[in-house]
């Protein structure tokens, strides 16, 4: 499971410190594409060509290092047979 975070208030650091805001609190998204890709025996070019995306995508995704739009995350969860919820699973730091 890759796990990657991102600031809760859609501000870069610099921006919320000018304006006062806790940027401190990270909302923190596992992902779950890698271990559903195996339960279903889908190669990351597969899944790729399945959604609409190239492999790197899938990789990205996989690494944490790609945040994904609402309508792939649906194709992903779709293609892998699954919701959303149980693809991209979200914790907020504190």
């Amino acid at each position: 499971m890759v796990v990657w975070s991102y600031l809760s208030k859609g501000c870069s650091p610099g921006l919320g410190e000018r304006y006062g805001k806790d940027v401190s609190t990270a909302i923190r998204m596992k992902t779950r594409i890698k271990e559903y890709r195996a339960k279903h025996n889908l190669t990351q070019e597969k899944l790729a060509e399945m959604v609409g995306v190239r492999r790197e995508t899938i990789i990205f995704l996989e690494q944490g290092k790609y945040n994904p739009s609402l309508k792939l995350s649906h194709n992903v969860a779709k293609a892998l047979k699954t919701t959303i919820d149980e693809i991209f699973i979200f914790d907020e730091a504190k």
